[in-house]
């Protein structure tokens, strides 16, 4: 066998090799996530501390996606972390991002459940929050360790002066112990009492249903606090908006309250005199000699204007004939004007209307004259 024919079988063989290989693993490996479609979560920590691409994004416990970029938040400070995550796995709208450290210093992002029926959308924005570092943990607990120790020497110097203060006291006033200790029983024995009525009164079930109810009730009343403050709130800006408004209403009447005022007492003094003049007025009908209380009060002018009034009805039905004659006497002359000259004189005429004057049209009669109805008609 030639050399060529054999590096050629051997090439052949480790060429099928490598394809099995990869055939085994994408059988039997989670191989999908390479072409699985994703989408991106966008989130912010303070400080990230070993984060960087690559690290894997698990929610309950299993791999979900990857990091994909770590840059620092200019606007917003702190670190922002771009998060792809497979599209099969949706992360609902409540869900929180938490960063993960192990022992040896590796990083992951966490992802908790959620319970919102909504699902996050690609580019939402999310705040993750850091675990505790035990390192600084001890470093604040050494901090709080030193200065409890601290506050233990210094209340143990303020024992030692309270113990000295009170052993001269006892000293210098050993003869007033007996009575300050006996005040001390009886107060003892008087707060036993006080304890024991108290124990009492928070002992019986009603009190103790009432204490539960208002207890339960605090919340709802907070809540109305609440509402009512913010309702109050409104309130307080919607009449500082009408303030405002007054403000801007009355401010140009404050500029023209001098020419309104003048004006104003013109108005008043012409009001003034007028009403001098109707009360003049008014005086002048009232008078006992003028014209309408005369007219009012005497009844002898209400009866010659009655007179007046049938006088004129009868001297209108006098005069109705003469105004007929002087209608046909025009329409007389109308028709023949030659008759105001010489031949009409010398012609004279039978004084009856001919045939051409009777087949003209009648003129109307004067529409009866009316009369008022407090007037009696002759």
């Amino acid at each position: 066998m030639s050399d060529a024919k054999l590096q050629f079988r051997v090439g052949l063989f480790v060429i099928i090799t490598v394809v099995l290989a990869g055939g085994l693993v994408f059988r039997f490996g989670d191989m999908r996530w390479l072409w699985e479609p994703r989408y991106t979560v966008v989130l912010n920590f303070d400080e990230a501390p070993g984060v960087q691409p690559g690290i894997p994004v698990r929610k309950n416990g299993i791999t979900i996606g990857r990091v994909r970029e770590v840059f620092f938040d200019e606007e917003q400070g702190g670190v922002t972390v771009l998060v792809e995550i497979i599209s099969r796995h949706q992360l609902r709208k409540d869900t929180q991002a938490r960063l993960s450290l192990s022992l040896l210093g590796d990083a992951t992002i966490e992802f908790t459940a959620g319970q919102s029926p909504e699902l996050l959308k690609q580019g939402t924005r999310l705040k993750g929050s850091l675990p505790a570092d035990p390192l600084r943990l001890v470093e604040r607990l050494e901090t709080k360790v030193g200065m409890t120790l601290d506050a233990f020497a210094e209340t143990s110097r303020e024992w030692t002066l309270v113990a000295r203060n009170v052993n001269q006291l006892v000293d210098t006033n050993r003869g007033q112990l007996d009575q300050v200790i006996e005040q001390a029983a009886e107060s003892m024995h008087q707060f036993s009492l006080t304890m024991r009525h108290a124990n009492q009164l928070l002992g019986d079930p009603q009190n103790q249903q009432n204490l539960r109810e208002t207890l339960a009730a605090l919340p709802a009343m907070i809540r109305d606090t609440r509402a009512a403050i913010v309702a109050v709130r409104s309130a307080v800006e919607t009449a500082e908006s009408n303030l405002k408004n007054l403000n801007a209403v009355t401010q140009p009447l404050a500029k023209h309250s001098e020419s309104i005022v003048s004006k104003l007492d013109g108005s008043a003094g012409n009001l003034e005199l007028l009403l001098a003049e109707l009360n003049q007025f008014a005086r002048l009908l009232s008078s006992e000699e003028g014209s309408l209380r005369m007219l009012v009060s005497d009844p002898s002018l209400y009866r010659n204007l009655n007179r007046s009034a049938s006088s004129l009805d009868i001297l209108l039905r006098s005069v109705q004939p003469i105004a007929q004659d002087l209608r046909i006497l025009s329409d007389k002359l109308a028709r023949h004007p030659e008759l105001l000259g010489v031949g009409g004189a010398l012609r004279g005429s039978s004084g009856l209307k001919t045939s051409e004057e009777a087949e003209a049209p009648r003129t109307q009669q004067p529409p009866v004259t009316e009369f008022p109805r407090g007037l009696p008609r002759r």
